[in-house]
């Protein structure tokens, strides 16, 4: 028989074993748990759906092609079981490739991290100086610029100063201006950071490269990617211009097909050190990638505009020209800008999301007669005052000139535009909806605006106004986009 301590021994034995075993079945049968906090038993399984939702035997659907890139996801294995991915596209084709400098890392890329990066399977982040934020890894896209090109250059003063600065960079900044130093820089990052990217992460259908603060809408890019074929030579952007040659703009982003970068940087080895010397005496990176292509492989940006957008919702042109368009890239977005429009994104139900439904959730709520200290950014048509003293003909700049209605065309309204605010709207509502939606008032200058922009905070002087009624009744006429205008590639 049993002693008192002997059962005593056995029951709290049998107590602690009974517990053993219900911890290990509710740990799913494994102890490897608490030395991995983020498994979760379907994580595997959600990454491979990810990976391969839409495709068939490794054709992605939608594409007459094959992909093959390495699936090596820089986020979280369980990505699509945070309930803000659900209903994201499959990206597993495409490649952001996004480009910053060590002088705003901090400031932009975190925002990036939490918002648009968080549900993509893979990207690459570029800067000039290599850096770690909260774990993602940036890559220094002018390490492989040659040395002599470097050596005595003084557009790389700020590239050294930055590997030299043995505290934050915000500080190390403070003594010069980091902006205008950052901006010369850039120009040498654009095509090394493609050879970067297509080394890095080879096979991807689509490469889109855009800036930190480049807001990319998914759902419409995977969507119109769909249309096209990546085996064929495509190069797609918003159209720039500088000394007569265009070029895609790069803060709006440019995307490019796996066929055109196979013939770009695939047939061209070390191509991006054939154009650092040349970059000395460019001004742009993205002007000097366009050139690059199209010297190497005989190809042209095709123009993705107003799709692919250099502007944000508060100075989107809405109207003819941007209205049933779907949007998929917009630039000059802060972090606010960027947390505001994600949270928009998420809620929105409307598919593709058109440059109208901006308008409707954006600009329509603010729309008012006027604004003060406010520029709507009305710069298409002017009026100016040529006689007055205070402000005569030669302190008017050639853009102002150049854009000046020409006296003998103007009616009575139009006559006394320059005077005053009241004026300027007035000669505004004189005239039809296709030469002014808006106006603007400050100094002797009247502008009128072909479209209706937001726009921004101004000089105490500048007034704006919007015509309401014309707006609205514009907006009513073009009621429900029945088709929507996408890219004609």
């Amino acid at each position: 028989m049993l002693s008192r301590t002997s059962l005593c021994v056995f029951s709290f034995s049998a107590i602690v074993l009974v517990t053993l075993l219900l911890t290990w079945r509710r740990l799913g049968n494994s102890w490897a748990t608490f030395s991995e906090p983020y498994y979760h038993r379907d994580a595997y399984k959600s990454q491979q759906t990810l990976q391969g939702a839409g495709s068939h035997g490794g054709q992605p659907m939608g594409n007459k092609s094959y992909s093959s890139h390495p699936k090596s996801p820089q986020g979280h294995p369980d990505i699509k079981l945070n309930s803000i991915c659900n209903n994201f596209p499959d990206t597993s084709n495409i490649l952001l490739v996004m480009k910053t400098g060590a002088s705003e890392s901090f400031e932009k890329i975190p925002t990036q991290l939490l918002t648009l990066l968080k549900c993509l399977p893979d990207y690459l982040i570029f800067s000039d100086m290599d850096q770690n934020i909260a774990g993602h890894p940036i890559h220094d896209s002018l390490s492989t610029v040659l040395p002599k090109v470097k050596e005595g250059n003084i557009d790389f003063d700020i590239y050294n100063n930055q590997k030299a600065c043995v505290v934050d960079q915000a500080s190390c900044n403070k003594m010069g201006d980091s902006a205008t130093d950052a901006w010369i820089l850039d120009k040498y990052k654009n095509i090394h950071m493609a050879e970067r990217a297509y080394a890095m992460k080879p096979g991807y259908d689509w490469y889109l490269f855009a800036d930190a603060d480049t807001y990319v809408v998914w759902p419409n890019v995977a969507e119109w990617l769909k249309t096209l074929h990546p085996s064929e030579r495509h190069f797609l952007g918003s159209l720039n211009l500088i000394n007569d040659v265009w070029f895609a703009h790069g803060g709006s982003g440019y995307v490019l097909s796996r066929g055109m970068m196979d013939d770009f940087v695939g047939r061209n080895p070390g191509i991006a050190n054939r154009w650092d010397e040349v970059a000395k005496e460019e001004c742009c990176g993205d002007f000097m990638f366009s050139k690059a292509v199209r010297e190497t492989s005989m190809k042209n940006v095709s123009q993705a505009w107003p799709t692919i957008n250099g502007q944000k919702p508060s100075t989107i042109p809405y109207g003819p020209s941007h209205w049933c368009h779907p949007i998929a890239t917009m630039h000059h977005m802060n972090s606010e800008d960027i947390s505001t429009f994600w949270d928009f994104e998420r809620r929105c139900t409307h598919r593709p999301l058109l440059i109208r439904d901006l308008y409707l959730h954006f600009f329509a709520p603010l729309l008012q007669p006027q604004r003060t200290a406010w520029d709507n950014l009305s710069d298409e048509i002017f009026y100016l005052d040529m006689d007055n003293t205070t402000h005569p003909a030669r302190e008017w700049d050639k853009k102002l000139l150049e854009r000046a209605k020409p006296r003998n065309r103007l009616n009575e309204y139009e006559k006394t535009a320059h005077r005053s605010a009241e004026d300027c709207a007035a000669a505004c509502r004189s005239v039809s909806y296709r030469e002014c939606f808006q106006w603007r008032f400050r100094r002797g200058q009247c502008g009128f605006g072909t479209a209706f922009v937001l726009g921004e905070p101004g000089e105490l002087v500048v007034v704006s106004g919007w015509d309401v009624e014309r707006i609205q009744a514009w907006v009513e006429y073009q009621g429900e986009c029945e088709r929507v205008l996408w890219p004609e590639i």
